[in-house]
């Protein structure tokens, strides 16, 4: 056995310079990363998928949500995969507009926890899908609601849901993509504890994610919070107290830093509903000042959580004033892109959140007996209505 003061030097043997430590490999910040909160809202790809992010970007967001394909139909062959161009000019616009993080939500058939094999074995199939076309589009997570067991019972369908993640994931990575810029993340996403659903309770999750990780599934898939999904599985998340105990109880069982987006969502069910109703923001059951303190907590704050809303569209304007209120409440402006709807410059920025209102100088803010014929050529020519007499005299029978 070696004597231990044997090997001490003194101060004067020390060397004067020590090499440097060894440092490990750190992996680059994503150029969106600008230190701006990451606010967005679930956009439409009609059309083709990048102008989803020519929507996000003029109605004032630094994030999105997409589907990358129709949310409650099985896609056909040929719908699989997303066209090599598409995906690039996705890509590519999304760099220029420095969107970011890009959520995918997965098709809402998909059940993971499904006890049928044979649907359970389509499910994996879809789901693995699903991962390919997000490395196609760059995204950064994807959404996937964890699904139902039915009478199989929890224990089986979480299972289940831990099993069908690693089979799909399995081989799915950026090498299996080579256009893919990154990895994609799943997130599990809660829910709001309809029938047999699984997820509306956080030791559902922690489950899941325990499962994940004892599969080795890379990257270590993490939790998406629905606000209204929340409330209507019993957490009161309306006070500031309630608000407390349910990061707590998150936090215990999967982790603050592992939910990586939360959808903030209005509640048209009161608590403990068990219905997934979605409301505008502040015109709910969560209300305004809930969402303020779920927006500005310190414990939620961080320059790479996304803050999404799944709020519906009931008139046009309704996602421009949503995300708004999302700023409103950060006591922020929203980010002004200087694009028209068909993604191109504007000279003028809108003055007004109301896209139902005709914007000044369209033909439908002119007044009707103030616009000009056809066939006028100075502002001195109006377009003339003729009127009826106020009186006229009947011809006798």
């Amino acid at each position: 056995m070696l004597d231990p003061t044997e090997s001490a030097i003194t101060d004067a043997q020390a060397p004067e310079v020590y090499p440097p430590p060894v440092r490990e490999s750190v992996v680059p910040a994503p150029p969106w990363l600008d230190g701006r909160p990451r606010i967005g809202i679930h956009t439409s790809i009609a059309g083709e998928a990048s102008r989803a992010l020519d929507t996000a970007a003029r109605i004032g967001c630094t994030s999105l949500q997409i589907f990358s394909g129709s949310p409650r139909m099985w896609p056909r062959p040929h719908q699989r995969a997303i066209p090599p161009p598409v995906a690039k000019r996705f890509r590519e616009r999304r760099a220029e507009l420095r969107l970011g993080p890009v959520a995918v939500h997965a098709n809402y058939l998909i059940n993971l926890a499904s006890p049928d094999p044979r649907q359970w074995e389509n499910a994996i199939i879809a789901f693995r899908d699903e991962i390919l076309r997000a490395l196609q589009l760059g995204a950064d997570y994807l959404i996937v609601h964890p699904g139902s067991a039915r009478d199989a019972g929890i224990p089986r369908g979480i299972e289940n849901v831990a099993e069908a993640i690693a089979r799909s994931s399995a081989g799915a990575s950026p090498a299996s993509i080579p256009s893919s810029p990154n990895a994609v993340r799943v997130l599990i996403e809660n829910t709001a504890g309809q029938g047999t659903g699984l997820g509306s309770q956080f030791s559902h999750l922690q489950q899941m994610l325990e499962g994940c990780r004892s599969r080795a599934v890379v990257p270590q898939p993490g939790v998406c919070l629905d606000t209204a999904h929340l409330l209507a599985a019993g957490f009161d998340i309306r006070t500031a107290e309630g608000l407390e105990r349910t990061l707590d109880e998150a936090d215990a069982a999967i982790g603050i830093e592992n939910v990586r987006v939360i959808h903030v969502n209005d509640s048209k069910a009161p608590l403990a509903a068990h219905i997934d109703r979605h409301e505008h923001i502040g015109r709910g059951h969560i209300g305004r000042e809930a969402f303020r303190r779920i927006l500005n907590h310190p414990r939620l704050r961080s320059s790479d959580r996304a803050f999404l809303c799944e709020t519906p569209i009931d008139r046009p304007g309704d996602d421009r004033r949503n995300v708004r209120a999302l700023w409103s409440l950060l006591g922020l402006t929203p980010p002004c892109s200087g694009l028209r709807r068909d993604g191109r410059p504007s000279s003028a920025r809108h003055r007004s959140d109301d896209l139902s209102r005709p914007r000044k100088g369209t033909a439908s803010a002119v007044p009707k007996r103030t616009r000009r014929s056809p066939g006028a050529s100075g502002p001195e020519v109006r377009r003339r209505t003729t009127r009826r007499p106020k009186s006229v005299s009947r011809r006798a029978s």
